[in-house]
């Protein structure tokens, strides 16, 4: 009897103090985003002065979509402070409030006043039509007998005025329907971020509320900094480079864009943008064996009868997706600050960044390289009598380059959009910058001959003789690279032999001779080209087989 009313006295005291236990709603702001490759982790900061005693400070209104194992609260406040709980739960509100969903309301709203004044103004010119119509009929309606002739001066006039209405009538509804297309356009738009901006439950939104049970022995300001994780947000690089041929020189603008689904908006953040990829897991895939064996399939008594061909399993790892010209007064571009780690870097933000919650890409400034180029052309005149330009870049700088889609420029004018590798700090990577028309290449097949071989004509020898012919029309010296595929045997009996150049001529990859050929049959020659300078390479091989083999890939 005595422990339940103990018990009881507990409980009531305990219902007491909860009861008893202040508690703020607070208003956060959102102070700083980090922004990875999938996700984003969000600071918010807020600030409250609590009494002596445990308080709870409530943030009332944080996205639903975030994750409760991600949250951290840290803070400052009077000496001894502590953070005693950290609570997170799912509430439903009006999705009303917000004044950025009450913009988008009214901007909704004049803009469904404008289609309905479309509307009547399209109706309006239908009705005008009709009533020509009508007019039309009548005036023009053969007459009864005995009735007068209108003169004919008066029929010309009521066709002209009858053709002179109709093509302004005609014209007008036109301009109204292109006027009614760009505005559905926008009225589209704008539904759509109203009803990002609400979230999915019509007229309520969800949101998260999170609780900080803080104990505080003196009364005092307490500065509160609570970070989260939310998907729906991502970062792509973007680039533009810039070559100066003059200098030889490229400036490559490295650019972000990000994209911010998260259903709050970031509005003059600090602005962090990270490589690292949390969705790749915190270890490696474990490896599984590999079994190589002998297919085996049952006949209906049971038995094994082998297949033909040995079945190969294997485990395979999993891949994770992961302009101007250059001028001495160019305006200059904030750069941002790079934080290497073990295995990531970061890129903090110059500036404060504004992103709304809209989907749409927001182009952030990172950084602008200046990097000297090694510029050379390349072609396959098989393929393409274009001479293709390529810059081959160091890159010095401190900076990553994450793969990512890149706009080139040559001395001012835009060349093609292309693709940069990813490239880390100190590593090479190669700028395709279109074909450059000052260097003409072209292929010429000078002879093909067939001929019988063996004693008793069982074989076949057909013989190649091409020549190439590069010119270079630019002011000043190149360095061009030719690649010729060249045919290769996939059979014993097929002999494939390299007339011109001959063998002493063709090099490995490891040394310095002008012609190379790799095991796929390519030769390239690489060579220089004064201005003006022509120069022409013979190219000759022959391919043979019997008469009896049926061979594809002869030209």
């Amino acid at each position: 009897m005595k422990r339940s009313l103990a018990l009881s006295l507990a409980l009531a005291a305990t219902a007491i103090a909860v009861a008893a236990r202040p508690s703020h709603h607070v208003d956060s702001e959102v102070d700083a985003v980090t922004v990875f490759l999938d996700r984003a982790m969000v600071e918010r900061v807020a600030q409250v002065t609590l009494a002596a005693g445990e308080s709870t400070i409530v943030l009332p209104e944080l996205p639903a979509n975030l994750w409760d194992h991600s949250l951290q609260v840290s803070g400052t406040g009077p000496p001894g402070t502590t953070v005693l709980e950290v609570q997170s739960r799912n509430r439903f509100v009006t999705a009303e409030p917000s004044p950025e969903i009450r913009r988008l309301e009214e901007t909704l709203l004049e803009l469904s006043r404008r289609r309905d004044g479309l509307s009547d103004e399209r109706a309006a010119f239908e009705h005008e039509r009709d009533v020509l119509q009508k007019i039309n009929t009548a005036a023009t309606t053969v007459p009864d007998e005995g009735s007068t002739t209108r003169p004919f001066d008066e029929w010309r006039e009521l066709l002209q005025f009858n053709a002179d209405e109709t093509r302004r009538i005609q014209d007008a509804l036109r301009d109204v329907s292109v006027r009614t297309a760009d505005l559905q356009r926008e009225i589209t738009a704008a539904e759509r971020q109203l009803n990002e901006a609400r979230g999915r439950i019509p007229g309520q939104r969800a949101v998260k509320q999170v609780e900080v049970r803080v104990a505080t022995p003196t009364e005092g300001p307490v500065a509160l900094t609570v970070s989260y994780t939310v998907p729906g947000a991502n970062w792509t690089p973007t680039y533009r480079a810039r070559l100066d041929s003059a200098t030889r020189r490229v400036a490559l603008d490295y650019q972000a864009q990000v994209t911010n689904r998260t259903g709050e908006a970031w509005s003059n953040v600090a602005l962090t943008l990270s490589t690292a990829r949390p969705s790749a897991g915190g270890s490696a895939p474990v490896p599984l064996p590999w079994i190589v064996e002998q297919a085996q399939n049952y006949t209906k008594d049971g038995g094994r009868a082998p297949r033909p061909a040995l079945a190969v399993m294997a485990e395979s790892d999993q891949a994770y997706a992961t302009a101007a010209p250059l001028m001495a007064n160019r305006m200059e571009v904030a750069q941002a600050s790079v934080e290497t780690g073990l295995t990531s870097a970061s890129f903090n933000v110059a500036a404060p960044a504004t992103i709304p919650a809209d989907g749409t890409n927001h182009r952030v400034s990172i950084t602008t390289l200046e990097l000297p180029a090694g510029l050379r052309h390349d072609t396959t005149p098989k393929y393409n009598p274009g001479a293709f330009l390529t810059a081959k870049v160091t890159n010095d700088s401190a900076y990553p380059l994450l793969a990512g889609s890149l706009a080139a420029f040559v001395d001012g004018a835009f060349i093609a959009n292309s693709h940069l590798n990813r490239t880390m700090a100190h590593e090479e990577f190669e700028l395709a910058l279109g074909v450059d028309d000052a260097v003409k290449t072209e292929r010429t097949l000078v002879n093909r001959f067939v001929e019988k071989t063996g004693l008793t004509n069982s074989g076949t020898r057909v013989t190649y003789e091409y020549v190439v012919t590069l010119k270079n029309h630019q002011a000043g010296p190149i360095t061009i690279q030719l690649s010729e595929p060249l045919p290769v045997s996939r059979h014993e009996k097929i002999i494939v032999k390299v007339l011109d150049p001959n063998e002493r001529q063709i090099g490995g990859s490891d040394d310095n001779s002008a012609f190379k050929r790799d095991e796929q049959g390519i030769l390239t020659w690489t060579g220089s080209l004064a201005p003006g300078a022509e120069r022409t390479l013979p190219l000759k091989f022959s391919i043979e087989h019997p008469n009896d083999l049926n061979v594809v890939g002869i030209e």
